[in-house]
C-alpha cells in the first residue's frame, strides 16, 4: 500500500493548534477505501472518529494543545482492514513558512526532522545495563526515551504506551523473567510494529519469553560487559548495517 498519512498544524496562541490528518495515495487505492476511523487520545471528548468523505482524503479535522498518537483503521470496500498510526507534531506545516518564502524566492522546507527514537527498558535489577545503552544511544544524535523518563504528574501506563508508539526502535534489557510491566512494554512495541526490537541477555542461562523467540538478540555475561558492545547495539537497535 502507498497510502501515506499526511498532517498540517497550525498555531493559535497559548499553546493552542489547530491540526488535521488525511490520506495521500493513488486514486486507484483511495477509491478501494471505504471509510477511515480514527483514535484519538482518550482525554479528547469524542476520541473515535470515522471520517467517510474520500474527496478530501478522509480529512480529519481538529485542534488541541499536546502531541500524541494517533491510530488509524483503514476500512476497504473488499471488506479487509490495514491498520496505522501517526504521532501527531505539533510544529508549524509551513503554510505561513511557505507564503513568505514565495515572497523572497526561496524554496519552502517542512520536512519534520529525523532525529530517530529508541525506547530503552529494563527491570531494576538491570538499572546499570540500562544507562549504559542510553549513554551509547545519546551520543548518536537519537531520542533515547524509556519508563524513567516519565515525570511526577503523568499517567505512567500512557505516558509509555506513547514513548512506545513513535519509537522507531526498543531495545529490552532481559536479565531474567521479565516483570509484568515489561511484558506489556514488548507486546506494545510488535502490536503498534516498532521496526527494530533489540532483546539484550544478560546471563548465558537467561532465556527469551515466548513473545521475543523468533527474534535476534545480543548476550553479554553480565552488565558490565555492556559497554563493550556498545557498536553492537547501535548497529541493530538503530538497523544500520
Amino acid at each position: 500500500m502507498t497510502i501515506q498519512i499526511k498532517q498540517q498544524a497550525v498555531p493559535k496562541g497559548k499553546d493552542w493548534w489547530e491540526w488535521s490528518v488525511w490520506l495521500e495515495g493513488a486514486k486507484k487505492e483511495l477509491e478501494g477505501i471505504d471509510h477511515v476511523v480514527y483514535t484519538l487520545h482518550p482525554t479528547f471528548p469524542n476520541p473515535v472518529v470515522p471520517v467517510t468523505n474520500r474527496a478530501t482524503g478522509f480529512r480529519l479535522d481538529s485542534s488541541g494543545w499536546g502531541e500524541f498518537t494517533i491510530y488509524l483503521q483503514i476500512k476497504n470496500k473488499d471488506g479487509s482492514t490495514s491498520k496505522r498510526r501517526h504521532y501527531l507534531k505539533l510544529i508549524d506545516s509551513g503554510i505561513n513558512m511557505a507564503r513568505s518564502n514565495q515572497k523572497s524566492g526561496k524554496l519552502s522546507s517542512a520536512k519534520e526532522p529525523s532525529r530517530r527514537t529508541v525506547f530503552v527498558s529494563g527491570g531494576t535489577r538491570d538499572l546499570d545495563a540500562v544507562h549504559a545503552v542510553r549513554e551509547a544511544l545519546s551520543g548518536q544524535d537519537v531520542e533515547v526515551v524509556g519508563p524513567q523518563d516519565v515525570k511526577a504528574g503523568q499517567q505512567w501506563q500512557g505516558t509509555v504506551s506513547d514513548m512506545i508508539a513513535r519509537a522507531d526502535s526498543a531495545v529490552f534489557v532481559i536479565s531474567g523473567r521479565p516483570n509484568l510491566w515489561m511484558n506489556e512494554e514488548i507486546k506494545a512495541a510488535i502490536k503498534v510494529g516498532v521496526r527494530h526490537i533489540l532483546p539484550l541477555v544478560i546471563g548465558a542461562n537467561v532465556e527469551l519469553p515466548d513473545i521475543l523467540r523468533d527474534i535476534n538478540a545480543v548476550r553479554v555475561e553480565n552488565s558490565s560487559d555492556v559497554a563493550n558492545i556498545t557498536e553492537t547495539i547501535l548497529k541493530q537497535s538503530l538497523g544500520r548495517k
